[in-house]
């Protein structure tokens, strides 16, 4: 069976160690490990660092410190230039989820990332092999450095799980069986039914339809049910 690596993370000449840590926070948010920088001017396990990981330290203290872009993308065998700006070279482009969609197997792959100033230099962009970009407002595309590694990382992440896509939860209460549904609302429509401010038995027979429709698609727990049974029996008791 083939393996899939889990991408590097390249960021070139980033300025603030703030986003560093940034950065690495959001690495961990899409369970990327390793770090690889080049020619940072600040410390990327300073103080400032360190304290913007949010508990990704280990990131940070791992991270590999490199003098040029070539050196930090030697070992890679696909690696991809995060811009947004067109470049004048002629690479293919990919969106961040086709990307991550189709990496190559059995490759060490790299996502380079540029300072937050300028972004990517062109000589950088040149050495990888293609462009990945994340498509935004034309008016508006930028991201700043933490943002485009948690978006880029996330379409990877996303392709290693699968998260249901609508839960319903209880804090460990029971849905309440059709059979206590139907008690409930039978002794609420009795009672409703006792009120001298009904109209008529059409008006009654749609009040109470409408009723049950409200309580069968709410799925009750049984502790909510019992709430509302102390509910009508406050009111009941007030009348």
């Amino acid at each position: 069976m083939s393996e899939q690596f889990a991408p590097v993370v390249i960021l070139v000449k980033p300025q603030l160690a703030e986003n560093i840590g940034m950065a690495a926070r959001a690495m961990k948010n899409c369970a990327l490990k390793e770090l690889r920088i080049v020619q940072p001017e600040q410390s990327p396990t300073s103080e400032m660092a360190l304290r913007a990981s949010s508990n990704s330290e280990e990131i940070l203290l791992n991270a590999k410190i490199y003098a040029s872009t070539q050196e930090a993308l030697a070992d890679l065998t696909m690696v991809y230039a995060a811009t947004a700006r067109p470049r004048h070279q002629v690479k293919e482009v990919f969106t961040a989820e086709y990307a991550a969609q189709h990496l190559p197997q059995n490759a060490k792959v790299g996502f380079m990332f540029g300072c937050e100033r300028t972004g990517l230099e062109n000589e950088d962009i040149s050495l990888a092999d293609a462009i990945i970009e994340v498509p935004l407002n034309p008016e508006h595309c930028s991201l700043n450095l933490a943002q485009a590694v948690l978006v880029i990382g996330y379409e990877y992440y996303k392709t290693t799980i699968s998260p249901e896509g609508r839960r319903f939860i209880t804090n460990g209460g029971l849905v309440a069986d059709k059979e206590k549904l139907f008690k409930f609302i039978e002794n609420l429509n009795g009672r409703i039914k006792q009120s001298p401010r009904l109209k008529d038995e059409e008006h009654t027979k749609s009040l109470l339809r409408n009723i049950s429709n409200i309580f069968t698609r709410a799925q009750i727990t049984e502790q909510e049910l019992n709430s509302l049974y102390g509910i009508v029996n406050i009111l009941s008791d007030g009348k």
